[in-house]
């Protein structure tokens, strides 16, 4: 951790260049570093988009598939190439959940499975988003206001971080003080986000619902995504800290609905997935831009990539990787009508790599490489409905759980649930797999909601013992303890 700061101001310029392409007039890192940097609101603009940078980097990395692999790969029911030194190999033993090596997957180079062992990069993230509520508190050249927006929006994206690595690792190292160079064990994710909660509560009204910008939909810190994040972090730890799950639905429900009730979302039909998953629509709570107009595209940020071939992409006739059949009956039932399953694949059944996931194809290059540009989604509008529906079923209130799922069913022209036909709880899980396959919710709903313990529901299920020890995590890189000898690694996964 110590290097991280001494190197951290000088990284600002470089990082945003390379992972935000579309804020260009960012300070030269010569400024950045200096004491002089900090003293125009342009300078705190910069530094604010930075911080989303520096997160976004570990996810856009061109070396390493972390979105795909850790959240739907995961859940298993992952079919492909399996011959010497491909990568579907490396897939399948991830969709196993064998991650005892991922060193030694058998995967070409450039996949690196390893780099998602190492949890550096998002350290620095956090790093710098502590540097920077430092810096813009001391601000004179903002007003109140504006200050407090800034604030919100760097809390946001380090509550987020934090949010992501602890539902990776697990416990993790905690800091928010600017500079802080002391090794300090692992804090319980519980702790953390209960910190986080609380903290997001205090400034979630200090932004818009939406934008004044209409370029920044979607793409920057809004009040809508800040209480989406609060009720994510609800929901996770409730699936841990079961004494006080109550408390935790109850905040979770209210936030969803709050969303809901501002009217700034809406639903768009399923015939524009394209415009959905290319970002800054109604539909977008929060996001990560790809655009190749800004030098931004990627290659493993979303699993579409590998499970789609020619006409969409100059590659061929087979897929690399696809869903089973025994995975897509269990999500789509072949005598159920949902336009989700027509619109977002083709041959779904058919179990083989002539298969196609069609759900992220906006494509740089149709005729070039597979370069993608779909933006990253981390929530949508549809996963805010539903994440409440399951608070509320949660909590008893039918009424309004059964709302939010039939919004959601209503919109994929599925049947509408009626009430004693199904489970609620059961009907409102499902619903969240059918909605956002391949946008790395699917392992997260697993584990959190226990149901990973099911063989019954999850094709990589785990024992209780399995569960207790750490199956559910992704291993920790050694180097971790380097610099930090408090680093206890995640030793289910150490051999």
């Amino acid at each position: 951790m110590m290097r991280l700061y001494y190197t951290l101001i000088l990284l600002f310029a470089v990082l945003a260049v390379t992972s935000c392409k579309k804020f260009l007039d960012v300070a030269p890192a010569d400024r950045t570093g200096s004491s002089s940097f900090w003293q125009t609101r342009e300078d705190v603009e910069s530094a604010v988009i930075n911080c989303y940078g520096f997160v976004f980097e570990k996810f856009n990395d061109f070396n390493s598939p972390v979105i795909p692999a850790v959240g739907d790969m995961r859940c298993g029911g992952i079919g492909g190439v399996v011959g010497a030194g491909q990568l579907g190999l490396g897939f399948k033993t991830i969709s196993n959940n064998d991650l005892s090596n991922t060193t030694d997957l058998n995967v070409p180079e450039r996949y690196n499975l390893v780099d998602i062992d190492d949890w550096a990069p998002y350290f620095e993230s956090i790093a710098n988003c502590n540097i920077t509520l430092s810096e813009i508190e001391k601000m004179e050249a903002l007003t109140d206001d504006e200050k407090n927006r800034y604030e919100a929006e760097v809390k946001f994206v380090r509550a987020f971080t934090y949010f992501y690595i602890c539902r990776l690792y697990g416990d993790v190292p905690f800091y928010t003080e600017p500079y802080d160079k002391t090794p300090r064990p692992r804090t319980s994710f519980v702790t953390i986000f209960n910190t986080l909660i609380a903290e997001l509560d205090a400034v979630k009204d200090d932004l818009p619902w939406t934008p004044s910008n209409t370029s920044d939909l979607g793409v920057r810190a809004n009040r809508a995504s800040i209480y989406t994040l609060i009720a994510h972090l609800n929901m996770w730890v409730a699936g841990f800290d079961k004494a006080n799950q109550n408390k935790y639905w109850q905040d979770a429900a209210q936030k969803c609905l709050a969303v809901k009730n501002s009217g700034e979302f809406e639903l768009l039909p399923l015939e524009e997935t394209k415009r959905i998953f290319k970002g800054k629509t109604k539909e977008s709570i929060f996001e990560f831009e790809l655009n190749r107009n800004y030098g931004n595209t990627s290659r493993y940020v979303n699993l579409g990539q590998w499970m789609t071939h020619s006409p969409i992409v100059n590659y061929g006739a087979n897929s690399d990787l696809f869903f089973s059949r025994e995975l897509m009956e269990r999500i789509y039932p072949p005598d159920k009508p949902d336009k989700r399953r027509d619109i977002w694949f083709y041959l779904p059944y058919v179990n083989n790599q002539t298969f196609m996931f069609l759900k992220q194809i906006n494509v740089a290059d149709p005729a070039g490489d597979w370069i993608f540009e779909d933006n990253l989604m981390i929530f949508r509008y549809a996963d805010v409905l539903l994440l409440g529906a399951e608070a509320f079923a949660n909590l008893n209130n039918n009424t309004e759980a059964i709302s939010m799922l039939n919004m959601v069913r209503e919109r994929a022209g599925a049947n509408l649930f009626a009430a004693g036909a199904e489970n609620l709880s059961d009907a409102i899980f499902w619903e969240r797999q059918k909605e956002l396959i391949g946008e790395g919710h699917r392992w997260y709903d697993f584990v959190r909601t226990g149901r990973v313990l099911d063989p019954n529901q999850a094709l990589t299920y785990l024992t209780q013992e399995e569960f207790d020890r750490g199956a559910w995590t992704w291993p920790i890189d050694a180097k971790a303890r380097i610099n930090n000898p408090e680093i206890v690694l995640n030793l289910y996964w150490v051999r």
